[in-house]
């Protein structure tokens, strides 16, 4: 308790007086989304890091080509849906860090492109 002051906005999250559910996108560098398969009732973690304009997929169930097609059908989806969302709602008129700055993952990249997908190893 001594590095985050009692009244900074995650020591009251820690100790369960605040829950910050409601922070736009626009002012944070990851989300983090829970993707469920509702045939299988199987939920899956995929964060997104803006900065890098990728989704990483933590999936603990490896294996498998039916359930790995469907995996990366629901995340394809979400791949291309954030950016199209972002370009439709005026996201990268409020985040200027992206585009002004010239990230190396946003040069080339058109707002509307689907975003990279990464599926990262040893998920628990």
């Amino acid at each position: 308790m001594r590095s985050i002051s009692p009244d900074h906005d995650v020591g009251q999250c820690i100790r369960g007086f605040k829950l910050l559910a409601n922070i736009p996108w626009d002012s944070v560098d990851d989300v983090i989304i829970p993707v469920i398969i509702s045939e299988k009732f199987y939920w899956f973690l995929v964060v997104f890091r803006i900065k890098l304009r990728c989704l990483h997929v933590y999936d603990s169930m490896k294996g498998g080509s039916v359930h790995t097609k469907k995996v990366n059908e629901v995340v394809g989806k979400l791949a291309t849906m954030i950016p199209l969302f972002f370009t439709s709602t005026g996201f990268y008129g409020k985040k200027l860090d992206l585009y002004a700055n010239k990230l190396p993952k946003y040069v080339h990249k058109s707002q509307s492109d689907p975003l990279d997908i990464k599926h990262m190893m040893n998920a628990p």
